[in-house]
């Protein structure tokens, strides 16, 4: 029986699970042989620890673990064998050596053998030959598996460039010479007719329209034919959401006109979901997300989402509904809006905001969209009673390569933005709200568990001075979601004792994680932010907070704890610690 550990209420609730969770078995295999050769090592010790990644499914002790723990050896000592050859040593040895004393332990002692060479290189046919250059091996290099694949999809694109082969194979041969320890390689591109993308038909959508569906469709009747723009209007497909499948089917061979008409069979996905979480922040309390999401809600692929967030400071009611396809096909238009209160040390306000947004895709990673706002509001910041009409013209710039927004290894997040605001009510002067942020992330020493994730934020007002601007559209630092380890807005000016915002904001972040072994991570963090009455960024007085954290990742994202405390703490005014406990990393 596999072993696992039950979890608090807050996490069942959130993952849409109950009970319990796996935790994984304790496993202490290790390799022998490879001293001196840390490229190789370091390629094996990675199918090792792939392979040890899934528990046996079985109570420890029990005849059926045995058996099964005996197999998983016998299959590893197989796996790291194929391993070797794939970085050219053809005659390694693995010798599995089991420790008696405990289970799920031993040692892989592998005799490396001498290292493969490639002799000689070879294209056929002869006029392909003729016509192309092999690129990325060479005669006297390493015969290493991932150099001679990455050069065989080379030369498919050499060989398919300009060209509408409605059929191409390019493969290899090695013939390998024992005696010299070297190796005769032999690339085959076996070609068939030119042909043209002709139209698509799509079946097995019942409640997508047919019309929505040729938008994703990325090439015109007559177009070249490639494979490689079917792939992606697949790929479009599925990551529309909409469908769990999507396959194509293409005729046997090329029709006399030389037309090959595509048809893509789908099969629809549920379109509606319900999402609940909670999460706990020591300055806000017990947080609760109730959610409901439609992704079809008119035929083509409209969302609408409504989302309520309710914790001890603010409880807000909220939607947005996206119209892809707005006008052109890299255009979206989002109309959203939301109801909430907030009784925080700052202010007390209940507000009513609504919005108008046109985005854009430039590129894959990056995006813009322009849009008008409307913010009616009632806020009491403990001097004055206001009602306030903001009327906003939002304008923002966005790049984004990271791998995962959720738990991202590498890339970067670029955010800009300009809101210029005017009060209809005239109780506020007209303002202007500019801010910039940059997150990146780097994979340490080459290790994909060892990641440095950095962000910063600068913000400022041009306007009156901070007593004439809405207490909500200041800028406030502190908490979970800019400096951890002081308490939700109370980074920054103070008026009777109480935060009263400003003008300026400057936070950054660095934060080290590592994922250990059994889905756990561990996180070390320093955050820091000042915020300023003035609208210029002060970067002279800083408050820093630093902690340390524990992640447990799931197939969705990782659950977080983390623990910050206050380096510079204010007697009286900064508790001697904060925790947070929530879904996905902190940023």
């Amino acid at each position: 029986m596999r072993k696992c550990l039950r979890i608090g209420g807050f996490i069942a609730v959130a993952l849409g699970i109950g009970g319990c969770l796996p935790f994984g078995q304790g496993t202490h295999y290790s390799i022998d042989g490879l001293a001196g050769m840390p490229e190789a090592q370091s390629y094996v010790q990675a199918i090792l620890d792939d392979r040890l990644a899934e528990d046996i499914d079985a109570e420890e002790g029990s005849e059926d673990f045995a058996r099964a723990e005996a197999y998983r050896e016998e299959t590893i000592a197989a796996d790291l064998r194929k391993a070797m050859k794939a970085k050219g040593y053809y005659e390694a040895e693995v010798d599995y050596a089991d420790d008696e004393d405990a289970p799920l332990s031993g040692v892989y002692r592998i005799t490396p053998g001498p290292l493969y060479t490639i002799k000689s290189i070879t294209v056929e046919p002869e006029d392909v030959a003729g016509m192309f250059d092999v690129t990325g091996v060479s005669e006297g290099d390493p015969l290493e598996a991932e150099a001679v694949l990455r050069a065989q999809a080379e030369l498919y694109k050499q060989v398919q460039k300009d060209r509408c082969y409605f059929s191409l194979d390019v493969s290899h041969a090695v013939v390998l010479d024992q005696e010299t320890q070297t190796a005769a390689l032999t690339y085959t591109a076996l070609r068939g007719d030119e042909a043209k993308l002709g139209p698509v038909i799509f079946e097995g959508q019942e409640s997508v329209k047919v019309s929505y569906l040729n938008k994703l469709v990325p090439w015109k009747a007559g177009d070249c034919f490639r494979r490689a723009k079917i792939e992606t209007l697949k790929t479009r497909l599925l990551e529309s959401g909409l469908f769990a499948r999507a396959e194509s089917v293409l005729p046997e061979a090329v029709p006399e006109d030389g037309s090959v008409p595509v048809t893509i069979v789908l099969k629809e996905r549920a379109q509606r979901s319900v999402k609940a979480g909670l999460n706990y922040y020591t300055d806000t309390g017990l947080g609760v997300l109730l959610g409901w999401e439609h992704r079809n809600l008119f035929g083509a692929a409209e969302t609408l989402e409504i989302e309520a967030n309710i914790n001890q400071i603010e409880q807000g009611l909220n939607y947005s509904f996206t119209k892809p396809f707005f006008l052109r096909k890299d255009q979206s238009l989002e109309i959203d809006g939301e109801l909430s209160t907030e009784d925080s040390d700052a202010y007390e306000a209940t507000t009513f905001d609504t919005a108008l947004w046109l985005h854009r895709d430039f590129s894959r990673k990056s995006s813009g969209s322009v849009g008008v706002a409307f913010s009616l509001s009632e806020i009491d910041d403990g001097f004055d009673e206001e009602t306030y009409g903001l009327v906003s013209f939002p304008v923002g710039l966005a790049y984004d390569s990271r791998d995962d927004a959720l738990d991202p290894h590498k890339g970067w997040l670029l955010t800009g933005d300009v809101e210029p605001f005017v009060d209809a009510f005239g109780n506020s002067d007209p303002f202007t709200k500019l801010q910039a942020g940059a997150r990146t992330y780097f994979n340490l020493a080459e290790d994909p568990d060892l990641v440095l994730a950095v962000r910063g934020k600068v913000g400022s007002i041009i306007g009156d001075e901070s007593a004439d601007i809405p207490a909500t559209e200041r800028f406030y630092a502190g908490g979970g979601g800019s400096v951890r380890g002081f308490g939700y807005q109370e980074v920054g000016p103070y008026a009777n004792g109480e935060p009263a915002g400003g003008r300026s904001l400057v936070t950054g972040s660095g934060e080290l994680r590592w994922r250990l072994e059994n889905n756990f991570g561990a996180v070390a963090f320093v955050d820091a932010g000042s915020v300023s009455e003035s609208s210029s960024p002060d970067f002279d007085n800083f408050s820093v907070g630093a902690g340390v954290g524990v992640r447990y990742f799931t197939g969705f994202g990782p659950l977080r704890f983390d623990v910050a405390v206050p380096l510079n703490r204010r007697d009286e005014v900064d508790q001697n610690y904060q925790f947070y406990i929530s879904i996905g990393q902190a940023f």
